[in-house]
């Protein structure tokens, strides 16, 4: 969520900051102002609306391409400035203003500015650490191809499930509210009516009569559940289709964390500096998760006993209670499993996720025509038949 910080400055004026945080007591750590200093912590709801609006980043075909490019350009002895520089005119599609792009100071910041999966930035930052940016580049476009793949997979099936539900909650409340006025008017009163009702049509007056007068909730709902989407998804991600979704955030959050855990290590980072790299580089929710992990490495408790079931796959989990126990070899072994397991894993619940949705969509078309056949053809059929006797 978005804080709006309202604090004194050195000459005794108001100030405010935005700062992107879970909680306000969040929103206060990371501003970096003296409590003494701090006037008040309020929800930036302007900013959580355009943040919501803002559009998503490019494709990742397009960030793949162009993070192996850059990869070449590294390795040809140019700086990361004229890389980029060199690129961005060559790559018509990445389009922003140059004063922009002189603000920026390191690899990530361009990444950051261009809007690039938050994997390709956190591995950028790493590389910076590690000295290591040709590797790291092309690690992040080969992530970023995989995930594609998967995609590419899972999207026609996907695709139609979700079309199949739009259709179908469509048929059960928006074509009832529509037509409500007219078969109204077909039943008339009493046993005048041209078509007598039965259950069914019933039913589905109803969702329409119901749609008619509180539809306006659905839209207030959505954009509550906007601003508050960390406790709406604390509530729906143990139920059917949203804990798939949750194991899914879980698996992808697990690979990035092992493929930067892998460089960091490499490069003579401990555990802790690896977890407090992580933790500066990433906004929001995923901050306060690797806060936690952080919370525990600062107990002497082992990184192992620090990642939980709850926000970590237990494959990460199992390799890191034993990491430090096996040699050099056993451990590049180890984190190569760990990252091949969880690929696998992820595909398994994007292809899981697809076909849910698929199934759901499915039952709301046959539901749906069913639907049709008993609410409005049979009585229609009934009326018609009547009429011709």
């Amino acid at each position: 969520m978005h804080y709006v910080v309202q604090y004194l400055d050195s000459k005794g004026e108001q100030a405010s900051i935005k700062i992107e945080a879970g909680t306000r007591e969040e929103a206060r750590w990371h501003s970096r102002i003296p409590e003494r200093r701090i006037i008040t912590v309020r929800e930036d709801v302007l900013g959580q609306i355009a943040f919501a609006l803002e559009p998503p980043g490019p494709d990742r075909k397009n960030q793949a391409l162009f993070l192996q490019s850059l990869s070449s350009s590294l390795s040809s002895g140019k700086t990361a400035k004229q890389s980029v520089e060199q690129l961005v005119t060559k790559n018509r599609w990445i389009k922003i203003d140059k004063e922009k792009l002189e603000g920026c100071e390191s690899l990530a910041d361009y990444l950051d500015l261009f809007r690039f999966d938050h994997f390709a930035v956190l591995m950028a930052r790493a590389a910076e650490k590690a000295g290591d940016y040709s590797s790291a580049l092309r690690r992040s476009g080969q992530y970023l191809l995989a995930r594609e793949k998967i995609k590419s997979e899972v999207s026609a099936e996907l695709r139609t499930g979700i079309v199949y539900i739009c259709v179908g909650l469509a048929f059960f409340f928006l074509v009832p509210a529509f037509l409500d006025h007219s078969l109204q008017t077909l039943m008339g009163t009493g046993s005048s009516g041209f078509i007598k009702p039965n259950r069914f049509t019933n039913i589905l007056m109803g969702l329409g009569q119901f749609t008619k007068s509180y539809g306006w909730i659905f839209p207030i709902a959505f954009v509550l559940g906007l601003f508050y989407r960390r406790y709406v998804w604390a509530l729906l991600k143990r139920l059917p289709l949203f804990n798939l979704m949750e194991r899914k955030r879980i698996e992808e959050r697990s690979i990035e964390f092992i493929s930067v855990y892998e460089m960091l290590q490499v490069a003579g980072y401990v555990d802790s500096e690896i977890i407090a790299e992580l933790m500066h580089a990433s906004r929001g929710e995923l901050r306060s998760v690797y806060q936690r992990v952080y919370a525990h490495l600062a107990k002497s408790e082992d990184l192992g006993s620090a990642l939980t079931e709850e926000e970590w796959d237990d494959s990460l989990i199992e390799a890191m209670q034993v990491f430090n126990e096996v040699d050099d070899e056993q451990q590049d072994f180890l984190l190569t499993a760990v990252k091949e397991t969880l690929h696998l894993k992820n595909v398994h619940t994007s292809r899981q996720i697809s076909k849910f949705l698929s199934r759901i969509g499915f039952t709301l078309m046959v539901s749906a025509a069913v639907m049709a056949v008993l609410g409005f053809y049979l009585p229609l059929a009934g009326a018609a038949s009547n009429v011709g006797g």
